[in-house]
């Protein structure tokens, strides 16, 4: 059997100064680093290309959601087998990728994700106490348990994550793609991460409007509905 082509996506905003790096660390794990830099004021597509990354012509629009759909959009152009998500503000640690892999090269899972609660995770109590009723929404429209529902680091079989049809444009982004994923009983397991500093995370609104669409969605999926 062939080795699977990996390509991790790194949506990045204004990372001029630090992407180059988090490129160089990932490189060693994957095929392909992809960055999409949508948005960015500053040189952060010059920076992650000169770094060696592949990065789809960056366009004005802002939200984690646009850039995350669009770098998978990207992964089917490059013949992608296995697609990695992580945040490249430096939360994620790239050494961590082949713990990421593990369970979809075993054939235990079709979504692997990163748990910080398994793990550890450095952050605000309000970031604690809104990831946990977050986690409890979740479990209301769907009735699974995961321990971290928010993770942004996350590993899919590529021909899955191609079925998805992804609507969300901002944070909602992971909710959704959790949401679809556990709607369509996909195997998905959990691994431990370690998040190496505390990050800002979102803000109480923004918690508020994932919650929301959290809701929203989750029923409207629940129906056989698209949210929209």
């Amino acid at each position: 059997m062939s080795k699977p082509k990996v390509i991790a996506v790194l949506p990045a905003y204004n990372l001029e100064k630090s992407i180059a790096g988090i490129v160089a660390r990932t490189q060693p794990f994957v095929d392909v680093v992809l960055v999409t830099a949508d948005g960015a004021k500053d040189k952060t597509a010059e920076a992650a290309r000169a770094a060696g990354a592949h990065v789809p012509e960056p366009e004005m629009v802002r939200g984690k959601g646009y850039a995350v759909i669009k770098g998978i959009e990207e992964t089917k152009k490059l013949g992608a087998d296995i697609v990695i998500l992580m945040d490249s503000d430096g939360q994620h640690l790239p050494e961590e990728i082949p713990i990421m892999l593990q369970p979809l090269l075993d054939g235990e899972a079709d979504m692997v994700v990163g748990s910080r609660m398994l793990g550890t995770l450095r952050t605000s109590t309000i970031n604690k106490f809104g990831n946990f009723g977050l986690k409890i929404i979740s479990f209301l429209v769907t009735w699974k348990w995961m321990t971290d529902t928010e993770s942004g680091f996350r590993a899919f079989k590529a021909k899955n994550l191609w079925e998805l049809r992804l609507v969300s444009r901002g944070y909602e982004i992971e909710s959704e793609l959790l949401l679809r994923a556990l709607n369509k009983n996909w195997r998905i397991k959990e691994v431990p991460i370690n998040v190496p500093f505390a990050v800002p995370g979102v803000t109480v609104w923004d918690g508020f409007k994932v919650g929301w669409f959290k809701l929203k969605a989750g029923v409207l999926l629940k129906l056989g509905k698209e949210p929209v």
